[in-house]
């Protein structure tokens, strides 16, 4: 699990490099507050990368699940949407 600690925006501005060297160096995430409410957190770009991942691991799991659940549905397509369909789900390509 990510390591986090909270501190005041105001900070940020105060010590600047130290933060941020403190999250490259010990890997832990800093959140950023303004009265006390969360507005933004600070990551190491290690760990970006590693959340970035994992989106992207849980949208294809997610596009997956949403083509099996609808497979059936699919085949009911006419030829020219079923192609167009088996090409959008199954290419390599990126729809966006």
């Amino acid at each position: 699990m990510l390591s986090t600690s909270s501190i005041p925006a105001r900070m940020l501005q105060k010590s600047y490099k130290a933060i941020i060297e403190g999250v490259k160096m010990k890997k832990r995430a800093v959140i950023l507050t303004t009265n006390d409410k969360p507005q933004v957190a600070l990551v190491s770009l290690e760990d970006l990368e590693q959340l970035k991942r994992a989106k992207a691991q849980q949208a294809a799991l997610e596009m997956l699940k949403l083509a099996a659940d609808n497979r059936e549905d699919l085949k009911k397509l006419p030829a020219d949407l079923r192609g167009k369909a088996n090409e959008i789900l199954y290419s390599k390509k990126t729809y966006g």
